[in-house]
């Protein structure tokens, strides 16, 4: 059993913010464990190696499953994810609008999408195989950061201010500010928007909204003692009702809930995340 987050080789930072690692084994004979997925921005690249998932969407009810390699997008909505009982994925995950720049289009199409990598990334899937036949977890790394710099090195990927700011409203969302992000990109706002669209598929306002819920999403997990008023001002909400109303938008659910139906989650099930 194993829920790990891995550092990319420093070469890959530029474009990768890390790697998360699961393989979890559970009783065929019992429910399958149901992992909440908020609304979020992370852009991955993910290889269900063993197993995989059903996804429910709890407002629309409907389910639907993924390839065995996809591409996710931002998400707006929340999924409730149920995973088979032998379940092995590996997640690629990029930096803020650095995606777009390795899938050399742009990322509008991919909102609450997991695309089937193989219609764009030719030849992905017998990366997939390779990786899924490795006889450890560094092999599955060694495999996937060897693909990664080839690609990058084909690139010739500019970088420019707008992509440092995306990091900024990323990493401090409740400070957002469209003029003044869009200063610190050197363009006008609305070239600023086209822009940011462009790299993350949805607007720059609708971007930190999601970042600064899923913000206090983590705060609340990571500090249960906290109360949801010093959460909310923590996360740079200006009163708890405001944050409530971002959680019903987000996570289809109220605060509390969210937080309950995460204790639930298979790696809380088994004590390693």
């Amino acid at each position: 059993m194993i829920h790990s987050v891995i550092p990319p080789a420093p070469h890959l930072k530029t474009f990768v913010k890390d790697y998360l690692l699961l393989h979890f084994v559970f009783d065929n004979n019992a429910p399958p464990p149901v992992k909440p997925f908020p609304a979020n921005t992370q852009h991955s690249l993910v290889f269900y190696l063993r197993g995989g998932i059903k996804a429910f969407d709890p407002k629309t009810g409907t389910s639907k499953t993924f390839a065995k390699t996809a591409i996710n997008g931002s998400q707006v909505s929340r999924f409730d994810f149920y995973l088979s009982p032998h379940y092995l994925m590996f997640a690629v995950n990029f930096q803020p609008g650095t995606l777009a720049k390795f899938l050399r289009l742009p990322l509008t199409e991919f909102i609450d999408e997991r695309i089937d990598a193989e219609a764009i990334l030719p030849k992905i899937n017998q990366l997939h195989e390779r990786m899924a036949n490795s006889d450890s977890y560094e092999g599955i790394v060694q495999i996937v950061e060897e693909y990664i710099w080839q690609r990058i090195c084909n690139l010739k990927a500019d970088f420019y201010p707008i992509d440092k700011v995306m990091r900024v409203i990323t990493e401090k969302p409740g400070d957002f500010e469209i003029k003044r992000m869009a200063g610190l990109s050197c363009l006008s706002v609305s070239q600023f928007e086209r822009r940011f669209m462009q790299q993350t598929g949805i607007t720059p306002k609708l971007y930190a909204r999601i970042n600064r819920f899923y913000h206090a999403y983590q705060i609340k997990d990571r500090e249960p003692e906290s109360n949801w008023l010093s959460v909310a001002i923590q996360a740079g909400y200006h009163d708890y009702q405001h944050l409530v109303k971002d959680f019903r938008q987000f996570a289809n659910t109220l605060p509390q809930a969210l937080i309950e139906a995460q204790a639930a989650a298979p790696e809380r099930l088994l004590g390693i995340g």
